[in-house]
């Protein structure tokens, strides 16, 4: 009796984990754009806690996607007045 009781408790307990789960809100950012922006380096400057300079690595790589930024620009104005096929 006391062994039914336990596996029906976990049981119980286990479906509702099921059931809890499937009503999650998503709350994922898929735009690709919203990700690419200058303030999500932001989460870079908490490197500080293991000792590293967060700020210099903020805008190190601030300097780095502005730099590919530009470069994919040039790209997108070369391919664009390039010869018509």
């Amino acid at each position: 009796m006391k062994t039914a009781f336990q596996v029906t408790l976990v049981a119980t307990i286990f479906a509702m984990m099921l059931l809890s789960s499937g009503c999650e809100e998503n709350t994922d950012t898929t735009d690709a754009s919203a990700q690419s922006t200058p303030g999500s380096t932001k989460v870079l400057e908490a490197v500080d806690l293991v000792g590293y300079d967060g700020k210099k690595l903020r805008r190190s790589v601030d300097r780095i996607k502005e730099a590919n930024e530009k470069n994919n620009q040039e790209l997108e104005k070369a391919v664009g007045s390039g010869p018509d096929q």
